[in-house]
């Protein structure tokens, strides 16, 4: 992906990665929260702060024309995590398939560019290494710990 990410910060309860998402529909509160689900394993969440209620929810559709550049900021923030956290794994899958076909395409674009992360897709109730052009319901990106 050859788009710079937006700048993100750690906010101080360390449970976000924060960014703003600046576009055609004006500048919107995102974050990135990861939550343990099992064993050493987190689910990425990527959440839009609700103006109304100040909560964040992954249920909304900003549609800022800034795609590219929030998925580099997801795919920034997911280096800079393991990074801090080389044994923990990333869960990633959309709240829709439309959102994990987005999820797809951003990891296909930058698959060439990643030897620092291997990632795995799920289809047909199994693991596999992620392939380029081949459908996945949804991910799991480890640090490779080949240096």
């Amino acid at each position: 992906m050859d788009y710079e990410a937006y700048p993100f910060r750690l906010n101080e309860e360390n449970t976000h990665f924060k960014f703003q998402s600046i576009g055609k529909r004006g500048v919107f509160e995102k974050a990135i929260a990861f939550t343990l689900i099992e064993d050493n394993i987190y689910n990425l969440a990527l959440l839009d702060r609700d103006p109304v209620t100040q909560d964040y929810t992954d249920k909304s559709i900003t549609d800022n024309g800034d795609m590219p550049v929030v998925l580099s900021t997801v795919m920034a923030i997911i280096r800079d995590y393991l990074n801090q956290y080389p044994d923990r794994r990333i869960y990633l899958v959309g709240n829709s398939p439309s959102r994990t076909r987005l999820y797809q395409i951003a990891i296909n674009k930058v698959s060439g560019q990643i030897d620092d992360l291997v990632v795995f897709g799920y289809s047909n109730f199994e693991w596999t290494k992620f392939e380029p052009n081949r459908s996945f319901e949804s991910f799991l990106i480890i640090k490779n710990n080949v240096d």
